[in-house]
């Protein structure tokens, strides 16, 4: 009596197994997908290259009792990064840059802070947006706003200021740093 269950027993396992594999091959098909799919956007963060110079990108101020007023200029080693060069004279004096950042694409992008960089010598200055060198003190400001749509601007501003602590004046003092702007794919 025992081997008839037994006999049961296996003939029922091998039937569960049977139903189970006619059902697999029931429900598992070939997948067969065709056709082709384009991707039209396009992704491009970059500097106003066009403000070089001129009115709203640089905004000197002569410091107390000074005749020769601080110069600068914005120069574009490439498309995200941004060259600014100050000669200043004496304590007090100030250029006041604006950097334009464009997003020239048409997805929308997130701002990050920038990164500041002495183009030569040591930065006396361990803050990420304030650099110093010799008497000159570079501040640069986070871009404003800093999410920007397709087509859409951002600004950002880069202050030289000659240290009021200075013991050399009289001579032009120069110095430069260079702004790599960061964005991400909002």
């Amino acid at each position: 009596m025992e081997s008839k269950h037994k006999n049961v027993m296996i003939g029922a396992l091998l039937a569960v197994v049977f139903v189970m594999a006619v059902g697999y091959a029931a429900f598992a098909q070939q997948l067969t997908i065709n056709g082709s799919a384009s991707i039209s956007s396009n992704w491009n963060i970059a500097y106003d290259t066009t403000k070089t110079t001129g009115a709203g990108v640089v905004d000197p101020v002569t410091g107390i009792g000074g005749t020769t007023a601080p110069t600068g200029t914005i120069s574009y080693p490439s498309q995200q990064s941004a060259t600014i060069n100050a000669n200043l004279v004496q304590p007090g004096d100030k250029i006041t840059f604006t950097l334009t950042i464009q997003n020239k694409g048409n997805i929308e992008a997130n701002l990050g802070q920038p990164v500041v960089s002495l183009t030569s010598g040591t930065d006396e200055d361990s803050s990420p947006l304030v650099v110093k060198q010799g008497n000159i003190k570079f501040t640069v400001t986070a871009p404003t706003p800093t999410t920007i749509d397709a087509s859409a601007e951002a600004t950002m501003t880069v202050v030289a200021e000659f240290d009021n602590s200075a013991q050399s004046v009289g001579t032009t003092t120069s110095a430069s740093i260079t702004v790599t702007t960061q964005a991400t794919q909002a």
